[in-house]
């Protein structure tokens, strides 16, 4: 959407990637892990790992609370524990701890690229909390000369009660860091490499305080850039499910999406035999659906994803809204008359097609009001009523069997019609489909 505006935009993925799950990971992969299956599919493996370890440790804990305080305290280091000395151990450098790391660092963000690739989605730099570098520690220094940082029992923290924040942990009483902390030294070392004019965190609703405590420190930290910072959240979605269970990864949407749309079109036969690339087609219907499923309304609302739903042809949908731009350029190909683009637009004269240029023109006005509100309902809402419109006209304002003068402009609108659902299709990251 920036770019669309004339910004230079760098997309960022900025992952997770330390801090004290990664030492409970650690020891989870020790107990659990294999390296086939690490290797066979990174993420899907380590997620069970940590479902297994964390499950583990939950149940330690269970079982040393029913303790007397005696047996208790003299139990062996608990799996928390050993997790939190495995990350301080990163932290402090140890070699074997941070190559074990690294390892799945390097198998897991291949993986994203490739899921990412099949999405469209590229990402300019991989990030994460692990690459902050000399930032964190400058971070500390300058909340120290600030007098922002105080101390409570070893830990240091930014006391925002002020501003309604509460108090926010920028150090364990162990020394190592928190993601907070590692927030502020990121957004220091991001202003000086790329000397941003705005700053875009596209994080869940489930953060919006934290960000609302990384945005205050920094604007407390008196950072000239303060006002640069914005916070783009969404909400959840409920309901997901697939065949392999509850728990749900993109991959498996993905995959299962593509399935259900292969299975929709095989169920008219004569079309799918004509479809050049069935395969390929199916994978597109189903990430469309989706996609626009996701982005049909405003970003911040929750709702519950349903396959019924988003799989039809009819209605608010992404096979909708690729089957309107599929069937434009059928009538493009099939039509008796080419595209002129100084044809006679005063025959339109009816109160259909000056409804739909009129909603063609709105197209510049649409994307301005979308880069106000970041919001991409705006988009896909304006392509569904110009794709609803097209089609209550599809019967009536006819091109085939038509005069050529008639047939010309009455192309040149469906064609500007299709020309603008095929650019807001790929501003919303999808690929247009031209038959199906």
């Amino acid at each position: 959407l920036h770019k669309a505006h004339g910004w230079d935009a760098i997309s960022m993925n900025y992952l997770g990637d330390w801090g004290t799950q990664y030492g409970l990971l650690a020891l989870g992969f020790e107990r659990f892990g294999t390296e086939e299956e690490l290797v066979a599919d990174p993420i899907k493996h380590l997620f069970d790992v940590y479902v297994k370890v964390s499950a583990a440790a939950k149940e330690e804990a269970e079982h040393i609370e029913a303790m007397d305080a005696d047996a208790a305290a003299a139990a062996s280091p608990t799996i928390q524990d050993q997790a939190r000395a495995y990350f301080k151990s990163m932290e402090d450098g140890d070699e074997s701890a941070l190559a074990l790391w690294q390892r799945f660092r390097t198998l897991s963000i291949e993986k994203y690229k490739q899921i990412y690739a099949r999405l469209g989605v590229h990402f300019d730099v991989y990030s994460g909390e692990s690459q902050v570098g000399e930032g964190m520690s400058r971070a500390i220094q300058m909340l120290t000369d600030t007098g922002l940082l105080i101390e409570h029992e070893g830990a240091k923290l930014v006391d925002l009660t002020e501003h309604k924040l509460g108090k926010a942990l920028v150090q364990k009483s162990d020394g190592t860091t928190l993601y907070l902390t590692r927030d502020i030294g990121a957004a220091i070392e991001r202003y000086e490499k790329y000397n941003f004019d705005k700053i875009i965190y596209v994080v869940s609703s489930q953060q919006d305080h934290h960000l609302k405590q990384l945005f205050k420190t920094v604007e407390l930290l008196g950072l000239p850039y303060a006002d640069r910072f914005e916070h783009v959240n969404y909400g959840l979605v409920n309901g997901m499910s697939t065949r392999r269970g509850t728990v749900v990864l993109l991959e498996d949407v993905l995959h299962e999406s593509k399935e259900k749309m292969h299975d929709v079109m095989r169920a008219n036969e004569a079309k799918y035999r004509g479809v050049a690339d069935p395969d390929h087609i199916a994978d597109v219907l189903g990430m469309s659906a989706i996609v626009i499923q996701d982005m049909t309304a405003r970003r911040i609302k929750n709702y519950t994803f349903d396959w019924g739903r988003i799989l039809n042809f009819e209605g608010d949908t992404g096979p909708y809204l690729q089957y309107a731009h599929a069937r434009l350029c059928s009538l493009e190909r099939k039509a008796h008359v080419k595209v002129n683009p100084d044809a006679d637009v005063s025959l339109l004269t009816e109160e259909v097609t000056c409804d739909i240029i009129n909603q063609i023109s709105l197209y510049p006005d649409i994307l301005a009001a979308s880069i106000k509100s970041l919001e991409p309902c705006t988009v896909v809402q304006y392509i569904l009523k110009l794709s609803h419109s097209i089609s209550s006209a599809w019967e009536t304002i006819k091109v085939c069997g038509e005069a050529d003068d008639v047939a010309e402009a009455r192309l040149l609108m469906y064609w500007s019609a299709r020309t603008v659902i095929g650019n807001a299709l790929t501003l919303l990251g999808l690929e247009p489909v031209e038959a199906m």
